[in-house]
């Protein structure tokens, strides 16, 4: 019998930003990703370490329902042979 996994969000944020702010938070996490291997989250006082494996899974979508466009960033990678975790970017 195959085991089955509970999904557990640790985060799940939105928020309404100018471009550059956003463009600056981008290049943030792939320098502390360059440097560090990992970056680190501030979530209601919490800071929640995001460190991926050596390999990622990246998957990128673009939609456009009517005036709203949507530009998603998804992460994906696995800590061992049963698990994975995901990082999205909206």
């Amino acid at each position: 019998m195959k085991e089955k996994h509970v999904t557990e969000v640790l985060i799940d944020h939105e928020q309404h930003q100018r471009l550059n702010e956003f463009a600056d938070m981008l290049e943030s996490i792939a320098k502390k990703l360059k440097e560090d291997k990992q970056f680190t989250f501030l979530h209601n006082e919490e800071e929640i370490i995001i460190a991926p494996s050596e390999q990622v899974e990246a998957e990128y979508k673009y939609t456009i329902k009517g005036a709203k466009h949507s530009f998603e960033i998804e992460l994906d990678w696995r800590t061992d042979d049963k698990g994975s975790q995901s990082l999205n970017i909206k």
